[in-house]
């Protein structure tokens, strides 16, 4: 290791997006943290993934990334990304940070890492879009066979810091947890701690969806079966897809899409007793916070993941798995495969004491949750 990263006194974390990965790379801030207690520490992070890292009490300030153009286009996108770094760009060269590591591996946060001014840059050497032409050191590709949490670790092997605490933080604050506290109350004052189970079933890659009526049943079987009531978690995007959801269910369901800031949703998993969610940030928000949680996998890699003792996957084996952004089916099967019964085998060690006897279905309306 270079002698000048021996004594880094100014630290840039360049992590920019998405909420999940976001998530989970937070425990590099306290690994830093530890192994430089006197130094300034500061994360660069887009606007959208920000509550994941505001509030972290490892880090000295974090510093956001705004987009300045709301473009679908590739062209937009790009344009939009280069004029918020520029705004940004005067005030990360204003820290005058010693070192920049970025554990994204992309071009845009290779980007920021460069016009940071850091004196020194680390990153992966397999980075894409040719953002290994941006670092000064390299993590080599041999040490990457893991994945999460640890592979984000172990680039800080580069500083010769060596952890294995892979616990993700997600700060909330008391207003937040008050929110939660309010939303839920107004949905069921009956519902006693943690007899609400979040459903979080949208994400930005269609392929990872899980089928609407899948949800309706599962819902419904959490209403009759388990005496739970189901919140439904997501943004303004996500509106259309929980009501007709919720529009296909027998029994009544909360709704909290489109009504909360991510720090008021993780606040909504922090009280619930279960989650269930596909491949998305709120997933890792509930991994992080520890909740009793069902991913639904398809065209996504987890295995990784499985260390998590709270986290149970359900995930059918295919041949084409995982296709990742490509796909090469048209329906994706491996998602169309999963019943809402092997959901629920798969939360019952988690559930099984929360299991109650219910009235007959044609009887229960679902107001009750005591």
């Amino acid at each position: 290791m270079p002698s000048e990263l021996l004594d880094c006194k100014r630290i840039l974390i360049v992590k920019l997006s998405s909420i999940g990965d976001v998530v989970m790379t937070t425990p590099v801030a306290k690994a830093l943290r530890k192994a430089y207690p006197e130094s300034y520490i500061a994360w660069v992070v887009e606007d959208k993934s920000k509550d994941m890292v505001i509030g972290n009490p490892y880090l000295d300030e974090v510093l956001v990334l705004e987009r300045s153009a709301n473009s679908k286009s590739a062209i937009g996108w790009a344009t939009g990304f280069l004029v918020g770094l520029a705004k940004l760009a005067p005030k990360l060269r204003a820290r005058k940070f010693d070192l920049a590591i970025d554990f994204q591996g992309l071009l845009r946060s290779a980007l920021a890492a460069r016009v940071s001014g850091a004196r020194r840059r680390v990153g992966y050497d397999n980075a894409k879009e040719g953002a290994t032409l941006f670092y000064d050191l390299h993590l080599p590709s041999h040490r990457l066979r893991v994945r999460g949490p640890q592979q984000y670790l172990n680039m800080l092997q580069l500083l010769d810091i060596v952890s294995e605490d892979l616990d993700m933080l997600v700060p909330i604050g008391d207003g937040d947890r008050e929110f939660a506290r309010a939303l839920l109350a107004s949905a069921s004052p009956d519902c006693g701690p943690e007899r609400f189970a979040s459903l979080c079933p949208a994400t930005t890659w269609k392929q990872k969806h899980w089928t609407e009526d899948g949800w309706a049943h599962l819902a419904d079987a959490l209403i009759s079966d388990y005496g739970m009531l189901p919140v439904f978690v997501g943004s303004k995007a996500d509106c259309e897809l929980a009501n007709r959801i919720r529009g296909m269910m027998r029994f009544e369901a909360a709704d909290a899409t489109g009504k909360t800031t991510l720090k008021q949703a993780a606040a909504i998993i922090e009280k619930s007793g279960l989650v269930v969610a596909v491949d998305t940030g709120l997933m890792h928000i509930a991994m992080a916070l520890d909740r009793p949680t069902v991913g639904l996998f398809g065209p996504t890699r987890w295995r990784h993941l499985m260390k998590k003792e709270t986290l149970a996957v359900v995930a059918k084996e295919f041949p084409c798995m995982p296709c990742l952004r490509h796909p090469t089916c048209k329906h994706f099967d491996c998602m169309k495969s999963i019943s809402h019964e092997d959901i629920l085998g798969a939360a019952e060690p988690l559930l099984r004491e929360k299991k109650s006897q219910r009235p007959a279905d044609d009887e229960y309306t679902g107001g009750d949750c005591a």
